[in-house]
């Protein structure tokens, strides 16, 4: 399954796709393998290449635990904490879906922090008149909390660049499926918007 559909399957995280998947995208390359030690000063030194299996990538995740640091796994930079706290064990990282369930869950707990926060400021400068200077938007609120709770240093900055700069994946409406010419495609009835080739 690719990022998208397994955003769209799997995210908890109703309000904003493009959050969900600018985490995905930005540190952990869409490696659904990712790991690394939010510890470690990467501007030091160089970080082993990436795991390219869950087994790899658990084994790689207890070593830093054992070693007293604090890895980050998988596509939305999960903490091992957030994992255990949801009933799964520290391999139930690296599957795509599960990773996406548990990280866009935390995600809409911050939401909804950062919305209660943010209503309880406007209520509170209108209630003494004055002028109120509008607060950082929900999402820079999410961004910085989810940053905090997985300690990784720069991780805002850099999901907010991949945010600004991120392109759709289907850039035109008429490159959808659906829109394909009927004598290019014929579609199956249990598959209404895939081609049968």
């Amino acid at each position: 399954m690719d990022l998208l559909t397994t955003i769209l399957t799997c995210s908890l995280y109703i309000s904003d796709d493009a959050l969900v998947r600018a985490i995905a995208e930005s540190s952990a390359q869409s490696n659904p393998y990712f790991v690394i030690d939010a510890s470690v000063d990467l501007t030091q030194v160089d970080p082993p290449p990436a795991p390219k299996s869950a087994t790899e990538a658990a084994a790689r995740a207890t070593d830093i635990l054992a070693k007293g640091g604090r890895p980050v796994l998988g596509l939305l930079q999960l903490a091992p904490a957030w994992v255990s706290a949801f009933g799964r064990d520290l391999a139930a990282a690296f599957d795509p879906c599960t990773n996406v369930a548990i990280g866009s869950a935390m995600l809409s707990a911050f939401d909804a922090e950062c919305a209660h926060a943010g209503a309880f400021k406007r209520r509170v400068a209108a209630a003494a008149r004055s002028v109120h200077s509008p607060s950082a938007t929900v999402r820079g609120c999410v961004v910085r909390k989810y940053e905090e709770a997985i300690g990784l240093p720069d991780f805002a900055a850099v999901t907010t660049l991949e945010l600004r700069y991120q392109r759709p994946h289907h850039p035109d409406v008429a490159d959808a499926p659906i829109f394909a010419a009927a004598s290019q495609a014929s579609w199956g009835p249990d598959q209404l918007l895939v081609p049968i080739h």
